[in-house]
């Protein structure tokens, strides 16, 4: 299934499950950045959907489980 593009607070998000999570976020007053900062790993270019910094954590958004290539990123 194909994701589809969502606009919600000033974000254009790659897919509607991240933009309900970022109303999620909004609904529970927890901030957040999405698409902050990627990375450069050995096994290739990650990433992660949302930045919380009041928490200081990463948080990746999938619709199904992640594959193989997704876990070594992760």
């Amino acid at each position: 299934m194909k994701a589809i593009e969502t606009f919600y607070n000033g974000y254009k998000f790659r897919s509607r499950i991240e933009a309900r999570w970022a109303y999620v976020f909004d609904l529970l007053g927890i901030k957040y950045e999405y698409e902050k900062e990627g990375y450069e790993l050995p096994s290739g270019f990650y990433l992660p959907d949302f930045w919380l910094p009041d928490l200081k954590r990463w948080i990746e958004i999938k619709g199904v489980p992640p594959n193989t290539l997704e876990d070594k990123l992760a």
